[in-house]
């Protein structure tokens, strides 16, 4: 079995799969709600597969696969020694581990799956328009950076794309609120050597790109999209239906303080977020003992 072919098999699939409503513009920002990433047993093998890929870092900048870590047992050993180093498969975490050290980086790394779904499908035109090169998801938690930089293009020409990701199982909003606290030290100018070192770089895979005066200039302070990737039970931050609200407008105070065109609230709710990423945790295991089978 080969991680190149299963990967792109399972994304193409995923991205047929997945159902995205929106977006939804109410008062203070723009609204997207993701199912179909894990409802079914298809759905949640096809998103371990696509997970394996970014632990294995076999997704380029312009989001192409091309893998580097062998095949067979040599592929099994070089993606379990990296799932124990990131995710802690070898060790029996407690609640306030997962919470810190695992489900950041579990909901960081459907977060870049995501993109690669809008690439193949343009399920969130509004967001990302047509997006063109990403960077790669931080394999860890303890990074304080930015979680996801892109480019996406609009009527031909490039905006930033900026992303913060939160696993808020059960404070989907109270997710959203602190993005826009990321978001405000943004555009006062804290991130911008990182993000500009980001563009440079994926800049390279991106036609039209950024000039070096908009890079100097800081460009994603004034024409940024921010988007708010925010994981969490479907119960939660509700209107008694079981489901986020789609039509929702939330009011924090961190939140006012953003330009509401452009930011987007992206909501994946699931039926269990802690079942599900236990699950995934384990499954990541065995699709990479799988592949020297």
């Amino acid at each position: 079995m080969v991680i190149d072919e299963e990967v792109s098999r399972a994304l193409n699939e995923l991205a047929q799969s997945t159902n995205v409503i929106g977006p939804v513009v109410v008062d203070n920002h723009i609204n997207y709600v993701i199912r179909g990433l894990a409802d079914t047993v298809e759905q949640f093998t096809n998103l371990s597969w696509c997970l394996l890929g970014f632990v294995g870092r076999i997704f380029e900048t312009d989001m192409s696969i091309d893998s580097a870590i062998g095949e067979g047992t040599t592929a099994t050993n070089n993606l379990l020694n990296t799932l124990e180093n990131r995710l802690k498969t070898n060790q029996e975490l407690t609640l306030a581990q997962k919470e810190r050290m695992r489900d950041p980086l579990i909901q960081e790394l459907i977060s870049h799956v995501l993109l690669l779904i809008h690439q193949r499908q343009e399920k969130m035109p509004d967001w990302l328009g047509t997006i063109t090169a990403i960077s790669q998801p931080h394999l860890s938690v303890n990074n304080q950076g930015i979680d996801l930089i892109a480019i996406g293009l609009f009527q031909n020409n490039p905006i930033p794309i900026i992303g913060e990701v939160k696993a808020k199982e059960k404070d989907p909003w109270g997710g959203l609120n602190d993005a826009c606290e990321k978001f405000t030290q943004t555009k006062d100018g804290e991130y911008d050597d990182e993000i500009r070192s980001a563009l440079k770089d994926i800049s390279r895979h991106s036609e039209p790109s950024f000039t070096k005066e908009q890079l100097a200039n800081n460009i994603w302070r004034e024409r940024s999209h921010f988007g708010a990737l925010v994981g969490h039970d479907c119960q939660y931050g509700t209107n008694g239906t079981g489901h986020i609200d789609v039509d929702f407008s939330s009011n924090r105070q961190e939140i006012l303080k953003q330009d509401p065109e452009r930011l987007f609230f992206i909501s994946s709710p699931f039926e269990s977020m802690r079942d599900l990423f236990d699950n995934l945790t384990k499954e990541l295991v065995l699709r990479a003992k799988s592949l020297s089978d």
